[in-house]
């Protein structure tokens, strides 16, 4: 299931840790619209990983990986509306391993 958005995210093999990390950043398209509008492309962006979470059944890895996503951007949602997250940078997230098959399967859909 492909879910197109206005995050780009990589998975990245972390030696120094037991797990992955995610290499999270925004499209350039989510950069350059107002804030009002990046709030609403956000907030449509949750919805629908919720449609897509909701539409595959339990243990799926494409629904674990949607539902790693979330969680990410349901914490980050309130921080876009008020335009308080630096859209510039990149983010880094640590992952378990078994998350990072997951959120692979999901990313590569």
């Amino acid at each position: 299931m492909e879910i197109n958005g206005p995050l780009k995210i990589g998975v990245i093999d972390a030696p120094d840790s037991p797990g992955w990390e995610l290499q999270v950043s925004f499209t350039d398209e989510f950069k350059s619209a107002s804030l009002e509008e990046q709030g609403r492309i956000f907030q449509a962006y949750v919805d629908e990983l919720v449609e897509g979470i909701e539409a595959l059944p339990e243990g799926d890895r494409n629904r674990d990986g949607m539902a790693i996503v979330y969680q990410l951007c349901s914490q980050m949602l309130p921080y876009i509306r008020e335009g308080q997250i630096a859209l510039e940078e990149s983010m880094m997230v640590e992952i378990g391993q078994n998350q990072a098959v997951s959120i692979t399967d999901f990313l590569n859909g």
